[in-house]
């Protein structure tokens, strides 16, 4: 468990679909994604699963938790490769808390603690190309784009162009602006 003073990292439980399916059924939160339209069902399977990955060592994904644990977000690694030691960055957050800097603090913890404890070298996310407010995350917690893969994920029925960005662990370590 990672505590950011108003909110914490924590592992996903059992019953947090809930909470996730409250701001995953609304549209401007999966508009930008390639997450399908949610349901209770789907999302106690991602549940299982991502307590699964956490418990085999195969992902890291974390509940954003508020202060009183109902889970407003998830951040972390939704795959990691020990022998490669690079691992697939992921995350969402309930609209209320937009433009407060919760997912900036998230990420960055979630990158500290990877970069330190899982030992990673390369951290890279996949972000649709009209997804503006993730692009300017990213860069703001020291990405970089490394390329655009055309129609590489299906959203809602129809390929979208992703953008892969990267951060190496030795970037990471320098100062930001």
């Amino acid at each position: 468990m990672l505590e950011l003073e108003d909110f914490r990292l924590r592992p996903i439980q059992l019953g947090d679909e809930r909470a996730f399916l409250d701001y995953l059924s609304q549209p401007e939160v999966i508009e930008h994604t390639s997450i399908p339209a949610p349901t209770l069902e789907s999302l106690a399977a991602s549940v299982q699963r991502d307590i699964a990955g956490y418990a085999n060592s195969t992902s890291f994904c974390f509940a954003v938790a508020a202060a009183d644990d109902r889970a407003i977000g998830i951040c972390g690694f939704n795959s990691w490769s020990p022998d490669h030691r690079h691992a697939e960055l992921a995350y969402e957050l309930a609209p209320h808390y937009w433009r407060q800097g919760v997912m900036r603090r998230a990420v960055e913890a979630v990158l500290s603690w990877g970069f330190s404890e899982l030992g990673l070298n390369r951290v890279h996310a996949f972000v649709m190309t009209s997804n503006q407010a993730s692009i300017r995350l990213l860069e703001r917690c020291g990405f970089s784009r490394e390329g655009t893969l055309r129609r590489y994920r299906i959203a809602r029925g129809e390929p979208k162009d992703f953008h892969l960005y990267a951060l190496l662990a030795e970037d990471f370590a320098r100062p930001r602006a």
